[in-house]
């Protein structure tokens, strides 16, 4: 079950993540503060999910190590997934400590760092995707050869 609860829930916060992003961007350019509350919400689910993402992608490493799959692999995989976190984790807290209320040069700035959070998400998506696509992280090998009708 460890192996397979991780693709099941990585999805959730990348793609709440990105949203909460979107509705940021969305809510200013149409004047919207309904849409920036919601950006706030999507933040904090997407942040739970990204818990959960991360929490069972820790399981999912012991069995891919286990596996055979380079350490050094999964280590850049689960770096950048920090550095994410860390960064809309850091989103999270300033947006509680200004209440949702931004200046345009504190929406600016947040806009830009939730760039380069949701380009760290696409790294880390990169770099698990690496894992098993090119490694075979979590994914059973197939039979080697298939039954002849001879056989």
């Amino acid at each position: 079950m460890e192996r397979h609860l991780h693709p099941m829930l990585l999805h959730f916060p990348i793609a709440l993540l990105i949203i909460s992003v979107l509705f940021d961007v969305i809510g200013v350019a149409f004047k919207r503060h309904s849409l920036r509350e919601g950006a706030l919400w999507l933040l904090v689910l997407g942040l739970l999910g990204g818990l959960g993402a991360v929490l069972s992608g820790g399981m999912a490493e012991e069995v891919a190590e286990k596996a055979g799959v380079a350490k050094a692999l999964l280590e850049r995989h689960e770096t950048w997934a920090f550095v994410t976190m860390g960064i809309f984790g850091v989103l999270f807290v300033w947006r509680l400590f200004l209440r949702n209320h931004f200046t345009a040069l504190t929406l600016a700035i947040y806009l830009v760092i939730a760039s380069i959070g949701i380009g760290t998400l696409g790294v880390t998506g990169y770099f698990g995707g690496d894992l098993v696509y090119e490694h075979g992280a979590g994914v059973r090998q197939a039979a080697q050869s298939l039954p002849t009708d001879s056989e």
